[in-house]
């Protein structure tokens, strides 16, 4: 199987991607962000245990998400901010022993991308989520996702839900 690692985020924003993908035929993946993508993990979940590690070290932390952007004409999202966030991005990769990708790690929720085969116009689905997605929320953040792949060419879906600082509440 092919996992990921990811965060949620509030589900009422989550609804509204939902709700917007649906209008544009657009389905996939529920509305995360992405820490570690697939092909950085192994196919087997032995990750996991170093994963949980971390995740004792972590201490909850704040996410806001702002504004639109796009990467090129292929994705649009919703930009990130948190410092948190990059620091547990860091914080997997270096415990993992991940190789890092060559791209910056920009951290963003996707809300439609481009797909061999299946055509999206992003500017109109960009005009509609100005409305719709408005305003941008901020949260705290208290775990991580892993999600995984049941199988070939299917959707993600979570695998294991892990919480940070279990260690500061004695409970490691």
């Amino acid at each position: 199987m092919k996992y990921f690692i990811g965060v949620s985020i509030p589900k009422n924003f989550k609804n509204k991607i939902e709700f917007l993908r649906a209008e544009f035929r657009f389905f996939t993946t529920e509305p995360h962000i992405t820490l570690v993508p697939p092909p950085a993990l192994p196919d087997e979940d032995i990750f996991v245990e170093k994963v949980i590690e971390v995740c004792k070290n972590t201490k909850p932390f704040n996410i806001r998400l702002y504004n639109l952007d796009q990467f090129g004409n292929r994705v649009l999202y919703v930009k990130v901010h948190s410092k948190g966030l990059m620091d547990l991005h860091n914080n997997l990769y270096e415990n993992l022993n991940l190789k890092k990708d060559k791209r910056e790690f920009i951290p963003h929720l996707t809300i439609v991308k481009q797909r061999p085969g299946r055509k999206v116009d992003i500017e109109k689905v960009r005009k509609r989520a100005e409305i719709k997605l408005t305003p941008y929320p901020e949260y705290p953040l208290n775990s991580l996702i892993v999600y995984y792949q049941p199988k070939e060419r299917s959707i993600y879906v979570p695998y294991m839900e892990i919480p940070f600082g279990m260690r500061e509440k004695g409970l490691s």
